[in-house]
């Protein structure tokens, strides 16, 4: 019995990281390189972006949403994008009738 129980344990972990590695729960380097695509084409453009007043109910992807009619961005490289526009704010914590600098993405 003790060996039975044995064999399916290893048997499990096995197909755990054969899961793993075939299907993937582990990152892949993909969305990696299109982040750093993205960053290279906002240093060409010297990161654009536009100001804009907070209102009630704004967050961060929906002001960028709203401003940028193509949809070639993700929200790490909006995330990066904001904070480097606006030095010390943290993208949860826009408060409303502040102005911040929002990214523009060109297409």
């Amino acid at each position: 019995m003790k060996r039975f129980i044995r064999v399916c344990v290893i048997m499990l972990i096995l197909y755990v990281v054969a899961y793993d590695l075939k299907i993937g729960t582990l990152p892949q380097s993909s969305p990696a390189n299109a982040e750093i695509h993205t960053e290279k084409k906002l240093e060409k453009n010297k990161k654009t972006f536009k100001t804009y007043e907070v209102t009630p109910g704004d967050t961060l992807i929906s002001v960028v949403e709203e401003l940028n009619s193509n949809k070639n961005y993700s929200i790490v490289s909006m995330i990066k994008d904001f904070k480097s526009l606006n030095p010390g704010v943290n993208p949860e914590h826009i408060q409303l009738g502040k102005s911040y600098k929002f990214p523009l993405y060109s297409k």
